[in-house]
C-alpha cells in the first residue's frame, strides 16, 4: 500500500508540475494567435474598402508576395465581369489588375 501511495504522490507531483509548467509554453505563440487575429482584421477591412471601390463582390482571397512583401490576390464578381486584382496585404494598396 506504502508503494501504491509512493507512486501516486510522484504522479500527482508530475502533473502539478506540468500543469504549472504548460501555460509558460504557449506564451511564445500568443503574440503570433494576436497577429493573425489582426491580420484577418486588417484583410477584412482591405476587402470591405475593395468591394466599395470596385462595386463587385470578392470571391476568393489567396495571400501571396510581390517584390517580397505581403499581397492579397482577390477575385472579383460584378454584374459585368469576373477579374483579378494584387493589392498590398498591410495597406490594401492596389498592385495590378483593376
Amino acid at each position: 500500500m506504502a508503494a501504491l501511495l509512493n507512486r501516486l504522490t510522484r504522479v500527482s507531483g508530475c502533473l502539478a508540475l506540468l500543469a504549472a509548467w504548460a501555460p509558460l509554453a504557449w506564451l511564445p505563440w500568443v503574440p503570433l494567435a494576436a497577429q493573425a487575429a489582426g491580420a484577418s482584421a486588417t484583410q477584412e477591412r482591405i476587402i470591405d474598402a475593395v468591394q466599395k471601390r470596385f462595386n463587385a463582390r470578392v470571391v476568393r482571397v489567396a495571400q501571396t508576395q510581390v517584390n517580397g512583401r505581403a499581397a492579397l490576390e482577390l477575385r472579383l464578381l460584378s454584374e459585368q465581369r469576373v477579374w483579378t486584382i494584387v493589392v498590398d496585404a498591410a495597406s490594401g494598396d492596389v498592385l495590378s489588375g483593376g
